[in-house]
């Protein structure tokens, strides 16, 4: 699918929901790669899709890492929750956004087989 401009938010009780900017995300066979910057700085993002499912490291640069466990809720989004070092930290959400308008099924479809793999 190569890649693709994503947007997205995280919560954290005191912070409220903060946005993902700048978050571009490629899908491969499977696995995920992908980059952002959010109000606690810049992160690049690795992962893999098991059909709905998506799992995510968040690496913060020079910094700590954040893992996101989510599931598919259509049309290209994936939500979930979000840990740090095993403690439970609050919901996310990231979606892909097509530039003319919902994605296309075909490419539905593409992404979705890619997580199958």
């Amino acid at each position: 699918m190569g890649h693709v401009q994503c947007s997205g938010w995280w919560e954290q009780a005191g912070l409220g929901r903060q946005p993902m900017r700048d978050l571009v995300l490629s899908f491969a066979e499977g696995q995920i790669a992908g980059t952002g910057v959010d109000i606690v700085g810049e992160f690049e993002l690795r992962g893999e899709l098991h059909g709905d499912k998506m799992y995510l490291r968040k690496h913060y640069i020079g910094s700590h890492v954040i893992e996101y466990h989510g599931l598919s809720v259509g049309e290209g989004g994936y939500t979930g929750v979000w840990t740090s070092h095993g403690e439970a930290g609050g919901n996310w959400f990231i979606g892909i956004v097509a530039s003319r308008g919902a994605l296309s099924d075909a490419a539905l479809e593409d992404l979705k087989s890619d997580g199958a793999s």
